[in-house]
């Protein structure tokens, strides 16, 4: 008799467990923070990426000097994984080279433009901590500085 009231006695507490192990996942599976990272898979990986350009650009979010992947990715309301996939998959690049780019090509048009912007102003209008790092940087990738980049130029319109 004994043997069969510890039985049930075991098979009821199992339940119980097994039972609330079930209620504890449901509202896990309800949570945001659950429901994000499904959400953002769903998004096809060349749509993101053009989502995030068009971010970058529209809000200027490459102005911001020393802005890191997690920062940009909480501005754009992802994860900072998917953005580095994203990024990575995209243009073969990490999150920092990416906004350097978007720098450099900002710092471009303000060059070709015919106002008479100081290469200080525009560094810091493109988002560069320094016109040291602006000077080192657009030399690096445009293989001349940014006064013989403006004469070019000026000189082809």
């Amino acid at each position: 008799m004994i043997y069969v009231i510890l039985s049930i006695l075991l098979i009821a507490i199992a339940f119980v467990v097994s039972f609330c192990m079930y209620i504890r996942d449901k509202r896990h599976a309800r949570s945001v923070h659950a429901r994000r990272p499904r959400m953002e898979q769903e998004i096809p990986l060349y749509k993101l990426c053009s989502w995030i350009d068009d971010e970058v650009a529209t809000r200027k979010l490459y102005k911001t000097t020393n802005l890191s992947a997690a920062d940009l990715a909480d501005e754009l309301g992802i994860s900072e994984r998917r953005l580095r996939h994203t990024i990575f998959n995209a243009y073969d690049k990490t999150v920092d080279e990416y906004l350097q780019d978007r720098r450099i090509q900002a710092a471009c048009r303000l060059l070709r433009e015919p106002s008479e912007m100081t290469p200080d102003e525009i560094s810091h209008e493109s988002g560069f901590a320094s016109q040291a790092a602006f000077h080192a940087a657009f030399k690096s990738a445009m293989g001349q500085t940014p006064e013989q980049y403006r004469n070019m130029t000026r000189r082809q319109n």
